[in-house]
């Protein structure tokens, strides 16, 4: 082994250990910061030399990931890059990266494990244009690339033969990049074919074309920024990356990040009674469908009607109507885009059977106009969510991890608070949880005596029932704010992350160290 790698074997087992954080925090000032990961993917059964844009002092820093099959070493000396190796058997989907030092940890950013071929953009070819776009072959593949500069555009080359189709998925504002992105397709002779923007769920889009004429056909990527701001030009900066899937079959785009749907509609027995789990399609404009279902007096039902979040363009309008006479009991439209549904929650009056109605808002219909409804009695239960994504106990002072702890549907069993992971020395004073929804804080501290430690921990509120089994929900912080318009790759973190700072040495100690 040569010099080099036997230092980065060294600073790959330094970092694995923990030993990183031995003696930098009294040079260090400050967390790392983490803006972006180039490329923002990679294959799994991979070895990806990843630049990590952003600052990260001492050098070099750890880093974690939430995919286990995920490692990385530092590339030699060069600040900002590493080797990320991911194994063949790796999870495929996103995954949530940071870098920590002994001072903190930086923000958790994206990196998607992928199945395809992975290409990268040539920074150096001539691609601001579409006369002079990227040639791609080999079809299909993930490309990564980044809007770097403002008023930048990509521009890719493909060849497509007639009647050939042509779908591209487009993930940027999706890995949190400060994009509302836009796709340009254009023809062998320059005239533009295709625009697409928003895609239903969030502001990627998504492009579908079925090429009419052989030749070199030109798909080029710019965005503006989200949110928006009063700069009318294409948006370009350090972390506005994307990810582009090219295909030329549909079934060879990697599956999306969302709740699992039947595979095939359902169609409704006369009389059923809830639980129910349908999927529907309105295949011609102005269609609805109708479900019949039986109900008992004093039941309290869900009813659900959801597209957008997984994917589906219908904008679903659901009415609850009785059987005998089709009168309306409730008309209920989308909800918020925090809860983009149709539901109503029911108290059944009388012994019977109703019809839920389930229509497109604006008439529209054919194959992609999917919707799924449930109908069941709701479950009593909780949920917990974290003020903050990551800690930081500073000597002799404590930290304060604030929890909204939230019941639905009449919860009010006993819970308690359990966190795991947390470094020796380290204690927690689990609050009292209240039997309604309520803010609790929960304070860590350390002793004198308490080492200096950078890791994740889990929060975890637990009802106190006495079973085998009792029911847990793992306190997460969501991406989800003011500013997001859709759904991200991943929308929280379980894995908070605590840093405990070291205790700064005292002028005898440093008067001992200068002597040896």
């Amino acid at each position: 082994m040569n010099r080099a790698g036997f230092q980065r074997l060294i600073l790959g087992l330094q970092m694995a250990a923990g030993l990183w954080g031995a003696g930098g925090s009294a040079a260090n000032a400050a967390p790392p910061s983490l803006d972006a990961i180039l490329p923002s993917g990679g294959k799994a059964g991979s070895e990806t030399l990843l630049t990590l844009v952003g600052k990260a002092e001492p050098w070099p820093c750890g880093v974690w990931c939430s995919n286990p099959g995920v490692t990385f070493a530092p590339d030699g000396e060069k600040k900002g890059q590493f080797l990320a190796k991911i194994a063949p058997d790796a999870r495929p989907g996103p995954c949530l990266v940071r870098l920590h030092n002994p001072d903190g940890a930086s923000e958790p950013r994206f990196l998607t494990i992928g199945t395809l071929k992975e290409v990268a953009e040539d920074e150096k070819a001539d691609n601001d244009n579409p006369a002079g776009g990227q040639k791609l072959e080999g079809l299909p593949v993930t490309l990564n690339g980044r809007l770097e500069k403002s008023q930048d555009v990509d521009c890719y080359t493909v060849m497509l033969n007639a009647e050939q189709s042509f779908f591209v998925h487009c993930d940027s504002y999706a890995l949190r990049a400060g994009t509302d992105p836009f796709l340009h397709l254009y023809g062998p002779d320059g005239s533009r074919l295709l625009l697409e923007n928003d895609n239903p769920r969030n502001l990627d889009p998504r492009l579908r074309f079925k090429a009419t004429q052989s030749g070199f056909h030109t798909l080029a990527i710019m965005a503006i920024a989200s949110p928006p701001n009063a700069n009318v030009s294409f948006h370009g900066a350090a972390n506005a990356v994307y990810r582009l899937t090219l295909a030329t079959n549909e079934s060879a785009l990697p599956a999306r990040y969302s709740p699992e749907v039947p595979a095939e509609d359902t169609p409704e027995a006369p009389d059923s009674k809830p639980p129910l789990d349908v999927m529907g399609t309105l295949s011609k404009p102005g269609e609805t469908d109708r479900h019949r279902f039986s109900a008992t007096k004093g039941q309290t039902l869900r009813l659900r009607a959801e597209a957008t979040t997984h994917g589906f363009p219908t904008d679903p309008v659901m009415n609850l109507r009785k059987s005998e006479d089709d009168s309306v009991i409730r008309s209920v439209d989308d909800g918020t885009r925090d809860q983009p549904a149709a539901e109503y929650v029911w108290k059944v009056p009388a012994d019977g059977l109703y019809v839920v109605e389930i229509g497109d808002r604006f008439h529209r219909g054919g194959s992609d106009f999917r919707y799924r409804l449930t109908i069941a009695e709701p479950e009593p239960d909780f949920s917990a969510t974290a003020d903050k994504n990551a800690y930081v106990i500073e000597p002799g002072k404590a930290a304060e991890i604030k929890l909204k702890v939230t019941r639905e549907n009449g919860h009010d069993a006993p819970l308690e608070l359990k966190i795991d992971g947390l470094p020796e020395g380290v204690t927690a004073e689990p609050p009292e949880i209240p039997a309604k929804t309520a803010d609790v804080t929960v304070k860590l501290s350390g002793t004198a005596d308490t080492r200096a430690a950078s890791v994740p921990i889990r929060v975890r509120v637990v009802e106190k029932t006495g079973g085998e089994k009792p029911r847990n929900r793992v306190a997460a912080f969501s991406f989800q704010d003011s500013n997001a318009r859709g759904p991200y790759l991943i929308d929280e973190i379980a894995d908070l992350w605590l840093t405990v700072k070291a205790k700064p040495p005292d002028e005898k100690s440093k008067d001992e160290a200068k002597k040896k």
